[in-house]
């Protein structure tokens, strides 16, 4: 995998370039405004194109002044607009602001209109944002926010970001006010974690990840400690499937799930499983739920438990479910339940039997929300939790507003609160462990936002756990693998269209794409 950093880790691990491993400064701008300028060069791939870079002035201005100066010296017309005089420039962006005035005339921002800075947008094939760096933590104002609104509104071609789109916070991907709208990144050393995390992925485009001669050594600190996921590190977590195998050999699943009024999340958690490679999968469900799961799946073993009068599991199931879920190698347990009373007090019961007799468990929709009710939320050791934003609100008594603002951090303080490992899904997808290690999936499209989904999730991690895979790698793997499925699917349909049911049919060409 490959380590993710915020922007106050990156300004850390730049100081510790310099002063530390004695690097100069000046040597890394330079390093990185050639990437930029190699980057300009891959996408105009013709020397009559022109460019237009626009730069502040603080670093990310400076890697604008380098590139410039590699662009001019590559013939390729080239126009700098800086937003500062040079005094209010300094250090190594100003050394390179007074190198580039020998190569051609800088055109400073208050010498101009906003009209003509509009006109040069609009003439130039590729626009480049050297504006505002990785360091934004307040809204942008006044007359950046003019700039940065004049680019995404009049910019007719290629938009370029340096490091980062200006007004994207590094850290939680939040736009500060208003942000550039860019074609490509081009960031430094590592990927940030505003880049990976929505709405910030919407601004970034075409993500690249340039080396400018910082070793990898200084990423090796305890607090660095997020990761983006890999087809990598997905193809090596695969569990074996050894030649002299049975179905024992690959695990029992025993899900709980379903209610008269939603059959279709127990057919998709449970078949799921089956779909990862689980040797049993086992559905205990209220009995009419049952007949009608029965009628297209008879790959499942079924185990009909007690139903009211609106079809919803019983509390007095709770003997039955702890019975036949012995011996299981993971209980999953939640979807399609309802959070009729009768189904609260039989999750909140259950929950506690399995927490004492040493179980592990995957806690998806409804078993969440019936846990969220409880003053004292007390989740077995081993334990999963799946929850979409709304649904950890609850549990973690916070507004949802919050947990989208940073979803990293949200996802961490859930997982250490509550002691167990949390999928918080969405786009962008964060799992978070207890230790803080926190990993961010970016497989997966808009057509997951569709019912469903989340059942055919949750069925892929606990078919994982089942073949024995550790819970936090059977979490990666079920998300990697369920974003994978969904962008094999919408090449031959759409996001439209995609459903639940149709995903599951492309479960095994993602696990074809990641083991060949």
């Amino acid at each position: 995998m490959i380590k993710v950093l915020t922007g106050e880790q990156m300004k850390k691990i730049d100081k510790r370039a310099v002063k530390e491993l004695e690097i100069p400064g000046i040597l890394l701008m330079e390093n990185a405004g050639r990437a930029v300028c190699g980057k300009i060069k891959e996408i105009i791939k013709d020397e009559d194109k022109n460019t237009l870079i626009i730069c502040g002035k603080g670093n990310n201005g400076g890697d604008g002044f380098v590139a410039a100066r590699h662009l001019i010296e590559n013939y390729i017309q080239t126009a700098v607009i800086s937003l500062y005089r040079p005094d209010n420039l300094s250090g190594d962006a100003l050394i390179n602001h007074n190198i580039l005035q020998n190569f051609t005339e800088i055109i400073y921002f208050e010498d101009i209109d906003l009209s003509k800075l509009r006109e040069l947008i609009s003439f130039s094939d590729v626009v480049v944002d050297a504006v505002l760096g990785t360091g934004l933590n307040s809204e942008v104002q006044g007359f950046l926010k003019d700039v940065i609104s004049s680019v995404n509104e009049y910019a007719e071609s290629e938009v370029l970001a340096v490091d980062i789109p200006s007004g994207i916070n590094a850290d939680t991907g939040e736009v500060m006010g208003c942000a550039v709208i860019a074609d490509y990144t081009v960031t430094f050393h590592s990927p940030k974690t505003g880049l990976l995390i929505y709405p910030g992925m919407d601004f970034c485009g075409e993500i690249k990840v340039e080396p400018i001669g910082i070793p990898e050594l200084l990423n090796e600190q305890k607090d660095i400690n997020t990761y983006l996921i890999t087809g990598h590190y997905a193809h090596i977590s695969l569990p074996l499937r050894p030649e002299d195998s049975h179905k024992g050999t690959f695990g029992k699943v025993f899900s709980i799930s379903g209610s008269f009024s939603m059959t279709g999340a127990p057919y998709m958690c449970a078949m799921s499983s089956l779909l990862t490679g689980a040797g049993y999968s086992v559905l205990a469900a209220p009995g009419s739920v049952v007949a009608s799961v029965a009628s297209k799946a008879s790959e499942i073993v079924y185990v009909p438990l007690n139903e009211t009068a609106k079809g919803v599991v019983t509390e007095d199931s709770v003997s039955e479910a702890l019975d036949k879920s012995a011996g299981s190698d993971v209980i999953l347990i939640g979807p399609g339940l309802t959070t009729d009373e009768s189904a609260v007090k039989f999750v909140n019961e259950f929950i506690q039997q399995v927490t004492n007799r040493g179980d592990t468990v995957l806690l998806d929709g409804d078993a969440l929300n019936a846990i969220a009710l409880q003053k004292n939320k007390i989740l077995p050791l081993k334990s999963v939790i799946t929850p979409h934003p709304k649904e950890l609100s609850r549990l973690m008594g916070v507004c949802v507003e919050e947990i989208l603002k940073d979803k990293i951090n949200s996802a961490k303080q859930a997982a250490q609160s509550l002691n167990t490992i949390v999928v918080l899904k969405g786009a962008s997808t964060v799992i978070a462990e207890p230790n803080g290690n926190t990993y961010i999936n970016v497989t997966g499209n808009s057509g997951l936002a569709a019912a469903g989904s989340g059942d055919v999730l949750a069925g892929m991690i606990a078919g994982f756990i089942a073949q024995g895979v550790e819970l936090k790698d059977a979490a990666i793997l079920g998300v990697y693998l369920h974003g994978l499925a969904a962008d094999i699917a919408v090449k031959n349909l759409n996001e439209y269209s995609l459903t639940a049911l149709s995903l599951m049919d492309y479960i095994p060409d993602a696990i074809n794409e990641i083991s060949g």
